[in-house]
């Protein structure tokens, strides 16, 4: 039994860790595309016409990846002054119901997503002759790994991958 769940382990890690090398690597390009487009103007007096609506792009996909790496994290907003307040039974059940209402974000963005994508696929982007549906590709995707990371904390799995000075010192 413990062989199955490193094993599951392993793979939901992976594909973690792609996700977020996905990130990382749409995050390098929006910098590669906006220093180009500034050298470019600057230096040439020819801003290449798709480097602006590449790097918009890109900053959508950046905000939705990392809004589900926040997710992952715990880095999400929290206000729990009140909550911290409640017995433990209490503030088990409302960390349930926000579990639910993650899963419901992650869905909401899963089925919207889809829904923008199929909608815009036959449009294209003026600057890149990309499809419009593009833009809207990073919302199923995050509403995925919403549900997983959520599904996964509920369950027990810590999904955190850093760790905080003052959170190390807790664990200790």
């Amino acid at each position: 039994m413990p062989h199955e769940k490193s094993g599951f382990t392993r793979t939901w890690r992976a594909v973690d860790t792609v996700f977020e090398v996905f990130c990382i690597l749409c995050l390098i390009a929006t910098v590669l595309i906006v220093l180009w487009q500034v050298f470019s103007r600057e230096l040439l007096s020819s801003s290449p016409t798709w480097s602006e609506e590449s790097a918009r792009i890109l900053l959508v996909w950046i905000g939705f990846l990392g809004a589900a790496i926040g997710f992952r994290e715990g880095a999400h907003i929290a206000v729990t002054f009140l909550v911290d307040k409640f017995p433990a039974m209490l503030q088990a059940v409302i960390d349930r119901g926000i579990q639910v209402l993650l899963i419901g974000f992650g869905l909401f963005l899963v089925v919207q997503g889809t829904q923008f994508v199929i909608d815009a696929r036959m449009a294209t982007l003026p600057g890149t002759g990309l499809p419009r549906s593009v833009s809207y590709l990073m919302m199923p995707v995050a509403g995925a790994m919403v549900i997983l990371y959520t599904v996964l904390q509920a369950f027990g799995v810590s999904t955190k991958r850093y760790v905080e000075a003052g959170d190390a010192a807790e664990l200790d």
